[in-house]
């Protein structure tokens, strides 16, 4: 019998932010004066490889096919439904159009099924820029979460400097404990409630969470389980 595929669930978890530590930044349009440029995020096609292996394992594979002189079309499938997207070489070197243009396609792809969508929402940021090199001279802070989530409060008070001080978790870990939390008996649709009366926080992202708000969570959830049945 064939697994159900839970598909808000499944497009909510890969639509989630990649870990900051995953997301470079390269310039775009520049100022008259070339001192400054857009500062456009991305991120390489491993981050988005290791989420769909986390997420699903076996059940994802793309095709690409050439398209003209210097275009590639990627056919991505999850789960048998297949979503694509074109990429170009753009002005990258000919020794690596064929790489570039292939990767740009996967990452169009991946975003039909919402995956590294959000990096195209972020707001327009210009910094310092070197016009001989090319290059940005300062690293934006990234900013992935929207006021809209966190109507509770904007600065998130609850949220200590120790814990700002600590890496997220990151996708793969979020995503173990999404399950984690199930096999508990907590519902997926509630895992993000739950997790945020437990910080006293607006969550949004299991991704995003510090290992100690992580192992809080976690501890809660563990307690809640072994409450259940007494309650019962």
């Amino acid at each position: 019998m064939p697994n159900t595929i839970d598909w808000p669930d499944l497009l909510a978890r890969l639509a989630e932010p990649f870990p900051a530590e995953h997301v470079k930044w390269r310039a775009g349009s520049v100022s008259k004066d070339k001192r400054k440029a857009i500062a456009l995020a991305y991120a390489e096609p491993r981050a988005y490889e290791d989420r769909l292996n986390a997420l699903c394992p076996g059940n994802w594979h793309v095709d690409f096919q050439p398209w003209g002189d210097d275009r590639i079309i990627c056919r991505l499938t999850i789960h048998h439904v297949t979503r694509s997207s074109t990429g170009e070489s753009g002005d990258s070197h000919p020794t690596v159009a064929g790489t570039s243009a292939e990767a740009q396609a996967f990452k169009r792809a991946c975003s039909k099924f919402g995956l590294g969508r959000y990096l195209y929402d972020l707001p327009t940021t210009w910094v310092a820029y070197d016009p001989t090199t090319k290059r940005l001279l300062e690293t934006p802070r990234l900013r992935t979460q929207p006021q809209a989530t966190a109507p509770h409060s904007q600065a998130q008070p609850g949220r200590s400097e120790q814990f700002e001080a600590q890496e997220p978790i990151g996708a793969a870990r979020a995503a173990a404990m999404h399950a984690e939390l199930t096999r508990l008996g907590l519902p997926r649709k509630h895992h993000y409630n739950f997790a945020s009366e437990v910080l006293n926080i607006t969550i949004t992202s299991f991704a995003k969470l510090r290992e100690a708000e992580a192992k809080a969570v976690w501890t809660k959830a563990i307690e809640r389980s072994r409450q259940r049945p007494a309650a019962a």
